[in-house]
């Protein structure tokens, strides 16, 4: 689909989501029309540039916990609609949204054992686990941020090679640069601040759940996950904090803290993903066309969140009448080392646990040396 036509529609998904109780079926239709009219000239420009796989009928059963209005969810629908357009239909699918057979916690497990097919599989959960995917979730540039995945897990030859046998071990298979990009993550205070010394300074109480890494930077923490944290503003209980960028504004925190900066880095860490032994037992067409969909999907996701940052911007400065605040790159630098530090640090400890403290520093290297970050074990 067109990047401002499946924006238009994000936003459209986003306000059915979120204020279910205006409906807008006639909005809702023409989005449908309109996406089933894009997705017909898809497919035919699919044919004409020779882009169709012939291959047997096969049903992907994928289960997700996304929303179908999230931007994760779309994306799924976009992987799957792209894998049915490739090949003229022949693989269709059935999908299980919002965790109604798989949670997050059940991922590992239930991919690995063939409850569903594919899923997204996202990194943070499941490291206790796999350890080697205990490398940081994020980096400095939307770019950077896949640049790394991407050289850690599919192109180095060592560190591929560990993280791969790790998944093989767990009956998981990640699609050949299946990595989904994830936003940028932004401050929001409950005060002005002008660069990080003055954030830090006026804010009273920080809300976090990962106070290794904002304690690093000298915040006083409160734990407070993402759910709670507009309450938590609104009532003065804390006074700023961090979290994903488009969640926030989704999540309206705009309306109880009304000063924003970017903290300069971008998430990662969901990969499009499959169960191993099913994997295996696709003839090399069907999996030729997963693959050609995860690519797409991939590079799609990539414009998305990019057009996605700037709207978001562009929102919390109408609706606080405030401009975010540019860090500086000495405050960024300061910002990427309290990250990879307190990451890196559990991630060693974490790995050496299990024996495997040698591979996840050749992993934390490579990262470090990707985000060009001078860490020292």
């Amino acid at each position: 689909m067109k990047l401002k036509k499946i924006l238009s529609m994000l936003l459209v998904a986003s306000m059915t989501f979120s204020f279910a109780a205006c409906g807008n079926r006639d909005t809702a239709s023409e989005s449908t029309e309109s996406a089933e009219a894009e997705t017909s000239e898809e497919t035919a420009e699919a044919e004409a540039a020779g882009e169709t796989i012939e291959c047997e009928p096969l049903e992907v059963t994928f289960a997700t916990t996304y929303n179908q209005n999230d931007i994760g969810g779309i994306l799924v629908q976009y992987f799957l609609d792209t894998a049915s357009e490739l090949t003229n239909g022949a693989i269709s699918s059935e999908v299980w949204w919002s965790g109604t057979v798989l949670s997050s916690a059940d991922t590992l497990e239930g991919l690995g054992n063939g409850t569903c097919d594919m899923t997204c599989f996202a990194q943070t959960p499941h490291t206790g686990t796999l350890n080697y995917l205990g490398f940081p979730s994020f980096a400095p540039g939307s770019d950077t941020v896949l640049e790394m995945f991407n050289k850690v897990i599919f192109e180095d030859e060592e560190t591929s090679a560990l993280v791969q046998q790790e998944l093989a071990d767990n009956g998981i298979y990640f699609l050949d640069h299946g990595t989904l990009p994830g936003g940028a993550n932004a401050f929001c205070a409950t005060f002005e601040f002008s660069d990080l010394d003055s954030l830090i300074s006026g804010c009273s109480s920080f809300g976090n759940m990962d106070a290794a890494i904002f304690e690093k930077l000298g915040f006083q923490v409160t734990s407070v996950g993402p759910d709670g944290g507009y309450d938590a503003l609104d009532r003065g209980l804390i006074t700023a904090t961090q979290l994903g960028l488009h969640p926030m504004v989704m999540k309206q925190w705009y309306a109880v803290a009304g000063y924003w900066a970017l903290d300069g880095t971008y998430t990662a860490g969901s990969f499009i993903s499959a169960n191993l032994d099913w994997w295996n037992s696709l003839s090399a067409e069907q999996q030729e066309a997963l693959q050609l969909a995860c690519d797409k999907t991939v590079a799609y996701a990539t414009e998305v969140y990019d057009a996605g940052t700037d709207e978001d911007i562009a929102l919390v400065e109408e609706e606080t009448g405030n401009e975010f605040v540019e860090f500086s790159d000495e405050d960024i630098a300061r910002i990427w080392a309290a990250n990879f530090d307190a990451k890196a640090e559990t991630a060693m400890t974490n790995a050496e646990a299990n024996g495997k403290g040698e591979g996840m520093e050749k992993i934390l290297k490579i990262c470090a040396e990707v985000t060009g970050y001078d860490w020292q074990p």
